[in-house]
């Protein structure tokens, strides 16, 4: 079927402009998800965290600088305890300053910087899911408007086949009026059935119009009246289909975040090694005995080793375990709140074809009783009043059979929705 309706897709276009295009149920779940707002929030998690993962990537890189200053006054400063005859000893300033610059880098961080782009990769990932379980329910609103507006179709093709029938009886019974076998009346009454159906054309025309516009700006597809929507006929097929909720995947990034977590906090007991070089100028200088502003510099390798955070580091593995029980509750209460979907709508599934097989029963015995009223009418042995009773019987069975063939196509697309394909 799809290869079909492509190619008619395309003859449609080249042949005639006014060819009927064709719309499928799949190209509306692609549309839905890239005219939607959240597919520019999808970019702009993905882009936030490249630049956080580039921005950690670059501070590894690169060497760090800095800049500091300062100006104090103290009460008292460092004196000789001594006094030599015809020596003067300098004496410090209560005022002093101190201008440095000071440039480092890490040779080693404990993999410190490798384990926060694992972090923030899995961090994103776990954004970027969360808006894929907000987009996945689109895909109701689509199924809801798309088969309605089959529905609606479908009950527009049955009452013009009724609008046609009344027409055609219409002919017949004014020419029987003219040669004196039909009273007037039964002309009236199948014109009067005619007016309503035509009334009833023109509303489904304008319910159909009114989804048309919803569906298209849900989808940011161009529908018009001509528009036919098609249902692949792989989309109403269940068989044994595999779980692939959005949902699912989420809490597994969520997982992952938390693991990587966990290998970052065991890892802020890691010893940090870097050299560095200052350089700066102040009142007093490296010489605390010279009292004259002074450059100095100052080189080396320095080890840092931020033992406190054992303090607290088992209880933040025990929170981050805390959290991964979380997911795991959440997802089980998950997990059987879609069971109980999915066995609501394969009952559903079961009532409607219950009803389908009474449907066309009833439908075929409606048809054959319409045909011989039809016949009973034209022999005028039958009112035309009882006649458009049969005839607007058999439509109603008609649409009953055609609605519940739609629902039951819904509801096994609503089950495959469910299940994730």
């Amino acid at each position: 079927m799809k290869p079909l309706s492509a190619l008619f897709l395309g003859l449609s276009l080249v042949v005639s402009a006014r060819a009927q295009s064709v719309i499928t149920l799949e190209q509306c779940y692609d549309a839905v998800l890239a005219h939607d707002p959240l597919a520019r929030q999808r970019e702009i998690v993905q882009r936030t965290g490249d630049l956080t993962v580039a921005s950690l990537d670059r501070n590894r890189r690169l060497p760090q600088l800095g800049v500091t200053g300062q100006a104090t006054w103290q009460s008292e400063v460092t004196k000789l305890p001594i006094e030599l005859p015809n020596v003067p000893i300098p004496q410090l300033s209560k005022d002093q300053y101190k201008l440095t610059a000071e440039v480092s880098y890490t040779l080693y961080d404990g993999q410190q910087t490798a384990l926060q782009k694992q972090v923030q990769r899995a961090s994103t990932a776990v954004g970027l899911q969360q808006v894929a379980v907000e987009q996945n329910r689109l895909k109701d609103q689509v199924n809801a408007y798309f088969l309605n507006i089959l529905l609606t179709d479908e009950n527009t093709r049955l009452t013009r086949v009724r609008l046609e029938e009344l027409q055609n009886r219409i002919v017949k019974a004014e020419a029987g009026v003219r040669f004196g076998t039909v009273a007037p009346v039964g002309v009236d009454v199948l014109k009067a059935e005619a007016l309503n159906a035509e009334q009833q054309l023109a509303q489904l025309a304008a319910t159909r119009r009114g989804l048309r516009d919803q569906l298209s700006i849900l989808t940011g597809l161009a529908l018009a009246d001509s528009t036919r929507l098609v249902v692949e006929e792989g989309q109403a097929a269940r068989g044994n289909l595999p779980l692939n909720r959005p949902e699912s995947k989420l809490f597994a990034t969520q997982r992952t975040l938390l693991d990587e977590q966990l290998r970052l906090t065991g890892n802020r007991l890691q010893p940090r090694l870097s050299v560095f070089a200052q350089g700066g100028a102040g009142r007093p200088a490296l010489n605390f005995l010279n009292n004259d502003f002074r450059g100095f510099f100052i080189g080396g390798i320095r080890l840092s080793w931020n033992l406190s955070a054992a303090y607290t580091l088992r209880n933040d593995r025990a929170v981050l375990a805390l959290n991964r029980e979380q997911i795991g509750v959440q997802q089980t209460v998950f997990d059987r709140n879609l069971a109980l979907q999915l066995r609501q709508q394969q009952t559903e599934i079961d009532r409607i074809t219950a009803l389908l097989e009474k449907d066309r029963e009833i439908s075929a015995l409606r048809t054959k009783i319409r045909q011989t009223a039809s016949v009973q009418l034209d022999n005028g042995a039958m009112a035309a009043r009882d006649y458009t009773t049969e005839l607007n019987a058999e439509a109603q069975a008609l649409l009953n059979e055609k609605t519940h063939e739609l629902q039951l196509l819904l509801a096994k697309i609503q089950y495959r929705t469910l299940t994730g394909n």
